[in-house]
């Protein structure tokens, strides 16, 4: 009986597809505290977790409830960070991405994605 993949590399191949279809620059999934689960991409996503989870934490101060926050680089570039409940557990996917690139599509996608690979863990 052949090994399933551990669920980390189940999220993993989901934010490959991710990057690679939206032509994005990296993705992670990290906990509400910004510790990576998985992540993909050319930059240093753990610091893309942290600051998404930190900028969460701000904002939820002002907002309950919020599921997005997007900043923007002196290029131009933009960091979204979405959260979302999985079983109680609060996850953030952060993408890195150029100006003006459509991502909310893709990003729900993988959301859903994600939360079938973590509801079906143990299966």
């Amino acid at each position: 009986m052949p090994l399933q993949p551990s669920r980390q590399a189940r999220i993993e191949n989901i934010l490959k597809s991710l990057v690679h279809h939206g032509s994005f620059t990296s993705a992670v999934v990290a906990s509400k505290d910004g510790l990576p689960i998985a992540m993909i991409g050319q930059t240093n996503a753990a610091m893309i977790a942290a600051v998404a989870a930190s900028m969460k934490d701000l904002a939820e101060r002002a907002h309950q409830g919020l599921t997005e926050i997007a900043t923007r680089d002196d290029q131009g570039n933009k960091i979204v960070s979405r959260y979302f409940l999985i079983n109680g557990d609060l996850l953030l996917l952060a993408i890195q991405l150029p100006a003006n690139r459509p991502y909310r599509k893709l990003t729900n996608l993988a959301i859903d994605d994600i939360k079938k690979v973590w509801s079906n863990l143990g299966k």
